[in-house]
């Protein structure tokens, strides 16, 4: 009968270039690769967005260059917009006391009961106001109880009661020869009953 040897695996501690020291550095020398590029990459895309913000601060960009266009067109320049944005200045509002009124109907009688508020442009304009209310409250009823009720009741009705307001409004006070400027009307309620 013939033995068979089993073959003998050398133990790990003599295998050649296999020691702790190794297993560890593999993995250290690829991360220092890994961050080496990492770093390389960004360095890179600093430096040339830097140089090319240092070549033209404030220039103009040009749109639509090199792609075919009519013989009498230009190409169109971007002109980048300033720093600081204009100033818009407070809305200035002017709460007009809720009032009711009888609405012209045909065949009963019928309530709107109006809040609003004017939105007006200046300073001067919300003293003229303030200072004539009760021309402005007169005229602001005279116009609504002149409205029938089928025609307030609908969004676009309302949109033109607001604009007979603002025009209302709007037309000079007796002694004054200049009108003031209301911009907008403003329903804060607004019931038809």
């Amino acid at each position: 009968m013939a033995t068979s040897k089993t073959p003998t695996m050398p133990s790990r501690s003599t295998l050649p270039g296999r020691s702790g020291a190794s297993r560890l550095l593999r993995p250290i020398i690829g991360l220092l690769v890994l961050l080496i590029v990492a770093g390389a990459s960004v360095a890179t895309t600093w430096m040339i967005t830097t140089r090319s913000q240092r070549q033209q601060p404030n220039s103009a960009v040009q749109i639509n260059v090199g792609q075919a266009q009519g013989p009498s067109a230009s190409p169109t320049t971007f002109v980048p917009p300033p720093t600081a944005p204009a100033a818009v200045p407070a809305p200035i509002f002017i709460p007009i006391e809720p009032f009711t009124v009888s609405v012209q109907s045909a065949n009963t009688e019928r309530m709107l009961h109006v809040a609003l508020t004017l939105r007006v442009s200046d300073e001067q304009t919300r003293q003229r106001i303030e200072k004539y209310m009760p021309e402005v409250r007169s005229r602001i009823l005279l116009l609504a109880s002149s409205q029938t009720p089928e025609s307030v009741q609908t969004p676009q009705g309302k949109v033109d009661l607001a604009a007979a307001i603002v025009k209302a409004v709007n037309k000079p006070f007796s002694p004054i020869p200049d009108g003031q400027y209301v911009t907008d009307v403003l329903f804060t309620a607004f019931v038809v009953q």
